[in-house]
């Protein structure tokens, strides 16, 4: 499967990830965002942006200051991924500026629960064998109708990892080798609990495949698109913040 993705020499030369980010419902648009992730220093960017419309209010899984945010322009996180720092801005296209410091926790909150959700849709071929990953095969798991049984690998971290808390089941075509679908069991949850992310449209980005849809199976018309894909290396500006 790693193979069929890129392989681990590709993966390790990949230093950050970049990726544009569109949440639809029912083909409605609800919540875009860029990101970048500098694998090499442990960084991480998020910018989520202004509202389309004045119906735009989602939990703190998407709006990091649980407030209407029209017009206001773009909230920013800047954080480190293996620290509890970070701090968060918005940029209404004259620089950034500071929020309200009650927001700053929730906001680096949701940029943390998305950064653990989008990089395990978006790379989870590799981290399958990032440091402190466990493996286990389960065994067969129910494919597609009329299709072959796929095979479902269970990866855990380490306990003392802050960064990846849930348990993923890894379902695994065995006629393309990529993955399927995955399945996230969230910390203090049982395995029967289980959020279940169809993967498709597999394109390559310098010699890397990265699935760019995740369509969730537990509420129709739920779909993740990323766009925009680009390996290269890090880019400070984006996690050294610039304040006017």
């Amino acid at each position: 499967m790693i193979a069929t993705a890129g392989g681990a020499e590709r993966w390790t030369q990949a230093h950050q990830i970049k990726w544009a980010e569109q949440n639809t419902n029912n083909g409605k648009l609800v919540g875009s965002s860029d990101q970048a992730w500098d694998r090499w220093n442990g960084r991480h960017n998020l910018r989520l942006h202004s509202a389309a419309d004045a119906d735009y209010s989602v939990d703190t899984s998407h709006n990091p200051t649980q407030s209407k945010r029209e017009g206001e322009g773009d909230v920013v996180v800047m954080r480190k991924i293996y620290e509890d720092s970070g701090n968060a801005f918005m940029d209404s296209g004259h620089g950034l500026a500071g929020i309200n410091a009650p927001d700053v926790p929730r906001a680096i909150a949701s940029a943390r629960e998305r950064w653990q959700i989008d990089t395990a849709a978006l790379c989870m071929p590799f981290l399958l064998e990032e440091p402190g990953s466990k493996l286990s095969y389960v065994g067969e798991a129910r494919g597609e109708e009329g299709k072959p049984p796929l095979d479902d690998i269970k990866l855990t971290f380490d306990a003392r990892d802050p960064t990846r808390t849930a348990t993923y089941h890894v379902m695994v075509n065995r006629e393309t080798n990529l993955i399927d679908r995955i399945e996230i069991v969230e910390k203090g949850q049982p395995d029967n609990h289980r959020v279940a992310l169809r993967l498709g449209q597999w394109t390559d980005v310098g010699g890397l495949k990265f699935a760019t849809t995740a369509e969730n199976l537990g509420a129709k018309g739920d779909l993740l698109t990323y766009k925009n894909i680009a390996v290269g290396e890090p880019d400070d500006e984006l996690y050294v913040p610039s304040i006017q």
